[in-house]
């Protein structure tokens, strides 16, 4: 590889053969995630998945039903088919049935995609209420209201549980039962259920006490628990349209439209652990076993819509309120709805500790694992729409230090986004807008990245590629895409004097291996060190280098050395009180009696102790590049 990072490429006659041949590449990189696939088989799920997508997005209703029915024939009949994209399938084609108005067929989809899921997750997973919501709307258009009733019925238990008694959403759902009543004619169950509605009151959430008890609950954390849970305000920006629906879970869609900005609030349970998201992931190929408390989940509460003048008023203010005043924009990957993205940039500024004010762009995805295609039309377009909200959040949100974040596919939108924007701006204003800016696992192809970089990257004081090796979605789409992806690592790993490339391969994460950043505490605690302290690699945990081509180098990330929730919560102790922290952890170990607890607070201890001396050293000038098994920092 040379030191421009460029890459041979395919002869003609090779590229030729792939375009004439996407399928083909297409059930190659199904074989990636579904190993016990022949070839045929591959072919055979992907072609009817390709026509299914193709007619949804021209709009032929009726040929989509056919198509999508022969994808769900060929995906039935596959042994090892993984249950998620057999659930998201059945959803779509159900949705295409109603649009074609075949309600009878959408109806038997619906039920068929909720009772696998219900295998999945359980009966009374939060995450069951969209598809009962999509059942009981069918029922209504039909008029069949005892039907609805029922659904209604168990909707309103799964909220309560989930929200406590007095969330809006209860309200909602209740208002809509009420709804249902009347045009069924049953008055006496109509006036019961007004009565509930008029004793509602102002809404408040009341999410129950859990009996479980997390990790590390002495640290001094912003997010400070209420009730069995904790709260994060996320400020949004999406170019996804409206759905016309009041519930947080359906207020944004599919489809695009013009940017949108607001807030919204996730809840983060009390048995919240370090890098893991308390629901079911969009990647992940394992189920999730549920319990029976509401507040063991990372649930979206709350969205709120604003216009554009009112968002900036409200983003200043929040910045201007919080303990810090930077913020950090988070993008998300393909195959991801609203939801997702909030409950994934939620998770991050938690887990973080973020004392700024988190955000999110939230490209308009299909959060469907059948509409890769419409997912890399989308998300080009919906980056430069992304560039306005940048303009807005430099130019007038007060914000001390903007960082950026993208993953996977959303890399497309920040990539394009900073582009517009910086073509906006004359070139002596190009520099240094940015503290951070941070490329996870990005599903970009690897020659267009590494020609763009070198215009994007004197926007930031430094740029981060996380790379990796173990990436089975990066693998496939490199086969289908017949060219290395920005974000795998092996022998095409980027190398540019320009940005830090970090090797993350040895990360355990998800299933995948693709979502290691924010499902690795010792990756989050490496964003931890760059969002605080924007310290060189050398400077931070577990890192050391190899020679790539010329002079750069590939930092290789050492999980062995930076895992472990102790690591993370003594950074976050160290930075909110500087050496005091030390202090105010052998307090806490000599304060607990709790055998395991006391154990936790003397492995922060520890890990404090190295992270002063740490400090203390690298007051000093460095002596060389770190050597492999740093120490932790």
């Amino acid at each position: 590889m040379s030191n421009n990072g460029n890459y041979p490429t395919a002869g003609p006659r090779r590229r030729r053969m792939f375009a004439r041949d996407r399928i083909e590449w297409l059930a190659c990189a199904w074989l990636l995630l579904a190993p016990g696939f022949s070839l045929a088989q591959s072919v055979a799920l992907f072609l009817p998945y390709q026509k299914f997508e193709q007619a949804v997005a021209a709009g032929d209703y009726s040929g989509a039903e056919k198509y999508g029915r022969d994808a769900l024939a060929a995906a039935q009949s596959a042994p090892g088919s993984d249950a998620h994209d057999l659930i998201d399938l059945l959803r779509s084609v159900a949705e295409v049935c109603a649009k074609a108005g075949d309600d009878q067929q959408a109806m038997q989809f619906y039920q068929l995609a909720l009772a696998k899921q219900e295998s999945e997750l359980g009966a009374d997973h939060p995450d069951l209420v969209p598809l009962l919501s999509a059942l009981v709307d069918l029922h209504l258009r039909n008029k069949e209201y005892p039907a609805a009733e029922e659904l209604l019925q168990r909707i309103l238990k799964i909220e309560r549980a989930a929200y406590g008694e007095r969330h809006d959403n209860v309200l909602l759902t209740l208002k809509q039962l009420r709804d249902t009543y009347r045009a069924a004619g049953d008055t006496a169950a109509a006036a019961r259920t007004s009565q509930q509605i008029d004793g509602f009151g102002s809404a408040s959430k009341e999410v129950a006490n859990t009996t479980f008890a997390r990790g590390f609950q002495a640290k001094d954390s912003r997010y400070k628990m209420n009730n069995g849970y904790a709260t994060v305000r996320v400020f949004y920006g999406t170019d996804r349209k409206p759905t016309g629906k009041l519930k947080p879970v359906e207020f944004y869609g599919k489809e695009r439209s013009d940017l949108q900005y607001g807030y919204l609030d996730v809840t983060i349970p009390e048995v919240h652990q370090e890098a893991q998201l308390e629901t079911q992931p969009s990647w992940d190929l394992y189920s999730f076993v549920v319990g029976d408390a509401g507040s063991r989940y990372v649930l979206l509460d709350q969205v709120t819509p604003l216009t554009r003048d009112d968002f900036i008023n409200k983003l200043r203010q929040q910045i201007k309120d919080s303990p810090s005043q930077d913020v950090f924009i988070f993008v998300h990957g393909f195959n991801s709805t609203f939801e997702d993205a909030a409950r994934r940039c939620a998770q991050l500024a938690y887990d973080l500790d973020f004392d700024g004010t988190p955000m999110m762009f939230s490209w308009a995805s299909a959060g469907s694992a059948t509409a890769y295609m419409k997912d890399e039309a989308t998300v080009t377009a919906s980056g430069r729409k992304m560039a306005q909200m940048l303009d807005d959040v430099v130019a007038r949100s007060g914000a001390r230090r903007v960082h950026l974040i993208a993953h996977s596919m959303g890399n497309r939108a920040l990539m394009e986004a900073l582009q517009t924007y910086l073509a906006r701006r004359a070139p002596a204003e190009r520099r240094d807008i940015f503290d951070q800016i941070v490329f996870t696992a990005p599903d970009v192809d690897r020659e267009y990245f590494v020609n763009a970089i070198d215009s994007l990257a004197p926007a930031a004081k430094r740029v981060t590629l996380y790379a990796s090796d173990t990436d089975l979605a990066l693998q496939s789409s490199q086969i289908l895409h017949d060219a290395p992806r920005a974000g795998l690592a092996g022998v095409n790993i980027i190398s540019l004097p320009s940005i830090d490339t970090i090797d993350m391969s040895a990360v355990p994460a998800d299933s995948l291996g693709h979502s290691y950043f924010a499902a690795n505490n010792g990756a989050i605690y490496d964003l931890f060190r760059l969002f605080w302290r924007g310290e060189p690699p050398p400077d931070r945990c577990g890192m050391s280098y190899r020679k790539s081509a010329g002079l750069v180098r590939v930092w290789l990330f050492n999980v062995d050395i930076c895992r472990g929730d102790a690591l993370l919560v003594a950074g976050e102790l160290f930075k909110r009180m500087g050496a005091q922290a030390l202090t105010q952890a052998q307090a806490n170990v000599q304060a607990l009696t709790d055998p395991s607890q006391k154990q936790q607070w003397q492995s922060i201890l520890s890990a404090l102790k190295g992270l002063l001396a740490n400090d203390t050293q690298s007051a000093a000038p460095a002596a060389g590049p770190a050597t492999p098994g740093a120490a932790t920092k």
